[in-house]
């Protein structure tokens, strides 16, 4: 047990919570229609005053509720967690990011519930396949990529604490259903100090990132209303106005809330009536919507008659490469190293969505059955004869 005994206090505690996380996604995903007792669990004992992970992790963590799936992923990915304050972040493709410094940080502590991370959908979404699905819980084998964008937005909430809302979005007989994101956008700001909107097909490559860091790294103070990508510099990703300049994003939208917030989203809501924007119509039903709507109204007048130009405080263009595209869409200069958006290869959602799950479990599983006694025999320094296995038996 001396291993064990000298392996961080984090991964010990996180091998004992394993099996509770494999029986609690069996019954949650109704593979298992029995009746199981209460498992009883070890004693876990949460001082961390000597683990050397406490560098790694945010403070103020509190012990895990094992009846609950939401503290047991945040147990299981705790290890893992970028602190918000981390100086460097090493991406997928070994691309360094550098936080400013420390005095200019804009968060240091962990917001919590305070985040909204949000989905907006119009759709049914109750075949086999889905999150809604009508007959139970959709198997992975068949899960559509949709439903795995949106258990992607689900875990990474609960990794990190943030709260969760999926609205299942009314028709509106005006306009195409991609609007249905600003107008719940504006209503959620009501409730939280931040909310992300995100589209199924927009996800986190590297969940154990925090929200906070990112907003460190892009220098998102209070001023700023709403931050969103820039789409690739090419046609048709062109705004209608005279500066015909690179459209932003919509599919991955930070908000944050205030009179300003509710001032901005109200006009952009409003865009396709013509209450503030003359030939704003046509973007009712016209591709790309309300992304077009934003791109070539909202920004260049908003406010008491402010533009991006004049005002670039208020509004923040994220760089296509860090949070947009994919890495197999690379030649469009977005590879998403921050935040991906499947528009170019949708049915990969499912590949990410298992990698972030994956990328939490494959080194507890590692470290449980490889780095432990008790699974392994090394017999690679005797040197045997013929069929002979052992000199002597093993110890039992």
């Amino acid at each position: 047990m001396a291993a064990f005994q000298n392996m961080p206090q984090a991964w010990r505690r996180l091998i004992f919570l394993i099996p509770v996380l494999i029986i609690t996604l069996i019954l949650a995903s109704g593979l298992y229609t029995g009746s199981l007792p209460k498992p009883r669990m070890p004693k876990v004992v949460f001082d961390d005053s000597h683990n050397p992970f406490n560098s790694q992790c945010q403070a103020n963590q509190t012990p895990p509720n094992l009846d609950s799936l939401p503290d047991i992923i945040r147990a299981l990915w705790q290890p893992l967690i970028l602190p918000i304050t981390a100086p460097r972040f090493v991406t997928l493709d070994g691309t360094e990011k550098l936080l400013p410094p420390q005095n200019e940080l804009v968060h240091t502590q962990p917001m919590g519930k305070r985040i909204c991370i949000l989905d907006v959908d119009t759709r049914d979404l109750a075949g086999e396949g889905s999150i809604f699905y009508s007959e139970g819980v959709p198997p992975w084998d068949k899960l559509g990529s949709p439903s795995a964008g949106f258990l992607s937005h689900y875990l990474y909430a609960q990794i990190h604490g943030y709260s969760y809302k999926f609205i299942r979005a009314p028709q509106y007989a005006d306009r195409a259903p991609h609007w249905s994101k600003v107008i719940f956008t504006k209503e959620l700001l009501k409730e939280y100090d931040i909310v992300v909107m995100m589209d199924y097909d927009a996800m986190f490559p590297s969940p154990e990132v925090p929200l906070e860091w990112m907003l460190n790294y892009w220098k998102i103070d209070r001023d700023v209303i709403v931050a969103m990508a820039e789409d690739p510099a090419g046609e048709p990703n062109f705004d209608d106005s005279e500066k015909h300049k690179v459209n932003i994003n919509s599919g991955f939208i930070i908000a944050q809330a205030g009179e300003k917030s509710q001032r901005l989203f109200k006009d952009w809501a409003e865009c396709p009536s013509e209450v503030r924007y003359k030939g704003c119509a046509k973007w009712a039903q016209t591709l790309f919507h309300e992304q077009a709507a934003f791109s070539t109204h909202v920004r260049y007048d908003f406010l008491d008659g402010y533009s991006i130009e004049t005002h670039p405080q208020y509004i923040r263009m994220l760089p296509c490469q860090e949070a947009n595209g994919i890495p197999e869409v690379s030649g469009s200069g977005c590879v998403g190293h921050l935040v991906r958006h499947y528009w170019g290869r949708k049915g990969l959602t499912n590949r990410e969505f298992g990698h972030n799950v994956m990328a939490a479990l494959t080194p507890l599983l590692v470290q449980a059955a490889y780095k432990e006694p008790g699974h392994v025999e090394d017999l690679r320094s005797k040197v045997l004869k013929g069929a002979e296995v052992l000199d002597k038996p093993p110890a039992r």
